[in-house]
């Protein structure tokens, strides 16, 4: 079995390379066609053509978009967006299945669509090296291969707690709830697992509760007026969410931009102690969603590192995870996550949390699933922490020590929070698929 399995690895792996040289459709133009005019946003974000529209800042957005050398053409600037509620399609008849679609099919599927300060670009050819990464390890765990194979292709990454203050006992950081002060307030509808909301709120100002992301677009573009959406930070620039955070499904575009912050605490004197910022990223989210919003295709990836350079709190806003930390990632196995206690940590949108029942505010709330309570599935996680709506993107994360080159102990993001409901929640597992994703799309990878 082990000379099946790594004669299989070694085919597909001979397979990819060949596909993926081939394939190269993000690539940026030879130097002899640069005679366009260009516009250098950022070290992993450029512009070039004509001019298309200008930022406030004055720079010039222009036709084509090229990130890390992946080649994106302008599509419009996208006006008159609103905030939207979550809608969420029946998992049952939006699945896609990776081991039955054409290569074609699935590289059309993860061409990257995204948005950019109002404007918004898609991937200029679909995206053939991702769908072949994808299909590789489709196959590998199909063929028996181990997780030790499958982690060579996916390599984790480590947990940063960046240059604030380090938090000493995670343990203790996560079981410890912060002192709430006010005054409880009748029961609100809330995904509830058991007798009582178990939610309870976290310092944010300590780790791993200050890598976690408000993301707001319900009022003004000015202050943090409630959540419509989380994230959390996975490296120096880069945030994981959920891709319906960031669309419109019943009007089909974007939602407007948000406003976010990392460890956000509306009741506090400074409520956003590692800065705010309307707008500066890049949100990527796959092509696929917007014509089939599948929970297959729901996740985001944040890029901040786009040339807005604007300081908070010490905090910088091209790699706020430099300050604040972030969380690290891998392709867990199923029997890893159903195997350890996973983390919810994010901002309900309103209403009531925790029990007694308290106003949520904008605050970090959180929650844990046993391991028992945990239900690991090819694309999903089922679990029982609670949650309410605005926490959608919120990271499922566990403490592990994977078994990764240069891995360590710590919090290690495996999936992204997306939805609701009465026997349990789910988050949209980080398979192969995520991972290759936001490595595309991310200047930290």
């Amino acid at each position: 079995m082990k000379t099946t399995n790594a004669a299989s690895f070694g085919t597909f792996a001979f397979v990819l390379a060949l596909g993926m040289a081939a394939a190269q459709t993000g690539a940026a133009p030879q130097t002899q066609e640069r005679t366009q005019a260009e516009t250098l946003v950022s070290r992993s974000l450029r512009f070039e053509g004509r001019v298309v529209g200008r930022l406030p800042s004055g720079i010039a957005v222009r036709e084509f978009a090229f990130l890390r050398g992946r080649r994106f053409t302008w599509r419009g600037e996208k006006g008159n967006r609103i905030a939207a509620p979550e809608k969420l399609t029946d998992d049952a008849t939006t699945a896609r299945d990776v081991t039955g679609m054409s290569l074609d099919e699935l590289a059309e599927d993860l061409r990257g669509l995204a948005l950019f300060n109002g404007h918004e670009f898609i991937e200029s050819e679909p995206a053939y090296d991702l769908a072949y990464r994808v299909k590789l390890q489709d196959e590998l765990e199909r063929s028996g291969a181990t997780p030790e194979a499958l982690q060579k292709l996916f390599p984790g990454i480590s947990p940063s707690q960046g240059r604030a203050r380090r938090t000493r006992n995670l343990m203790r950081a996560e079981q410890a709830g912060r002192s709430v002060g006010v005054e409880p307030v009748l029961p609100g509808t809330a995904i509830v697992h058991g007798p009582a909301d178990d939610r309870t709120v976290m310092n944010n100002g300590i780790y791993p509760h200050r890598v976690q992301i408000v993301f707001d677009n319900s009022g003004s573009t000015a202050t943090i007026n409630a959540s419509q959406g989380s994230g959390a930070l996975i490296g120096p620039s880069t945030a994981m969410s959920v891709a319906h955070v960031f669309w419109d499904e019943d009007n089909n575009t974007w939602e407007a931009d948000h406003r976010w912050a990392p460890g956000f605490d509306s009741q506090d004197a400074d409520p956003s102690p590692w800065g705010e910022w309307f707008r500066c990223y890049w949100v990527t989210i796959p092509g696929a969603y917007v014509v089939f919003e599948s929970h297959d295709y729901d996740y985001a990836v944040l890029d901040f590192d786009v040339g807005c350079n604007s300081v908070r709190n010490g905090v910088n806003s091209d790699h706020p995870g430099t300050t604040v930390g972030w969380l690290g990632h891998y392709t867990a196995s199923e029997s890893s996550i159903e195997a350890r206690s996973g983390f919810v940590r994010g901002y309900p949108g309103g209403g009531n949390c925790g029990s007694p029942a308290q106003a949520c505010n904008v605050r970090v709330w959180g929650d844990s699933s046993t391991p028992s309570e945990n239900d690991a599935t090819s694309n999903a996680i089922n679990h029982q922490a609670d949650t309410t709506g605005g926490q959608s993107g919120s990271a499922f994360y566990h403490y592990a020590d994977p078994s990764c080159s240069g891995c360590g102990f710590g919090a290690y993001l495996v999936g992204m929070h997306r939805a609701g409901s009465a026997p349990y929640n789910v988050a949209r597992r980080f398979t192969s698929a995520v991972y290759s994703f936001m490595k595309a799309y991310s200047s930290d990878y």
